[in-house]
């Protein structure tokens, strides 16, 4: 028997503190990075048929569903219609191993982490990768550090711990709704790279083309028969897709 899971890291998101709306130290960044909406991003359920559905219904060779109407497929569109991502610029290759130093220098320069502690993650993760826990636990430390800072004459110093909790919170938003790992228990870390030339400069990824790609490699997997297996959030977009056919179906079907 074949047993098919979505693995939901939206509530991951959803159980973070995050600082209040008019905080724009916090909010301004999301904005500048384009990708802001993904806060608004996620699901809490999805119904088992439906996902069985997929399965039988999606070919990869072809990379469309074929539904009684005829085939269908996730485009760029719908994944800039759904999400609000940007579906030109640059991509960025996952799944490539890392070296340990490279996965250290990328945490103690886009994250602030100590070369001690960067060290011990990325020989723990196996290089490019950061686990959830960890993640959160430097997370939660950052915005207590912000807080206590924050009101003080420390000025500098908060300015930078700021940052690099925006950072953080940004690795776990596009980690958790865009990219979410099968296992369920890391991030990687070459995102980080995207954030060399600032928020800004984020705008120049192809999120929404990375995230379509990232998609059709997780249903590939789905359709061998007798297996169990888990893929990730961004099936969030074949979702929707199937709602908006069921919509557009129904409402054919009454203009009958």
């Amino acid at each position: 028997m074949r047993v098919v899971k979505a693995i939901n890291h939206g509530n991951k998101i959803l159980s973070l503190r995050r600082p209040n709306e008019n905080q724009n130290w916090f909010w301004g960044p999301l904005k500048e990075s384009g990708l802001h909406d993904l806060v608004y991003l996620g699901y809490a359920i999805v119904p088992h048929a439906l996902l069985m559905t997929l399965c039988e219904r999606w070919h990869p060779e072809t990379n469309t569903f074929h539904m009684p109407s005829g085939e269908m497929t996730v485009t760029l569109d719908d994944v800039a219609c759904l999400t609000h991502l940007q579906i030109e610029g640059r991509m960025v290759s996952h799944g490539k191993k890392m070296l340990r130093h490279e996965a250290a220098t990328l945490l103690v320069m886009h994250l602030g982490v100590s070369q001690t502690e960067a060290e011990k993650i990325s020989g723990t993760e196996y290089g490019g990768f950061i686990s959830y826990p960890k993640l959160r636990e430097l997370y939660t430390r950052y915005l207590d550090r912000a807080n206590k800072l924050a009101g003080t004459e420390e000025m500098e110093e908060l300015e930078r711990v700021r940052k690099f909790f925006v950072r953080f919170y940004l690795l776990y938003l596009v980690g958790c709704l865009l990219f979410g790992e099968r296992s369920n228990k890391r991030i990687e870390l070459v995102y980080l790279m995207t954030m060399e030339d600032g928020y800004a400069g984020m705008r120049n990824y192809s999120w929404g083309g990375m995230t379509l790609a990232y998609l059709y490699n997780e249903l590939a997997v789905i359709p061998i028969l007798n297996v169990s297996r888990k893929f990730s959030m961004c099936i969030i977009f074949s979702t929707g897709y199937i709602r908006v056919y069921n919509i557009k179906t129904s409402n054919e079907y009454y203009l009958q």
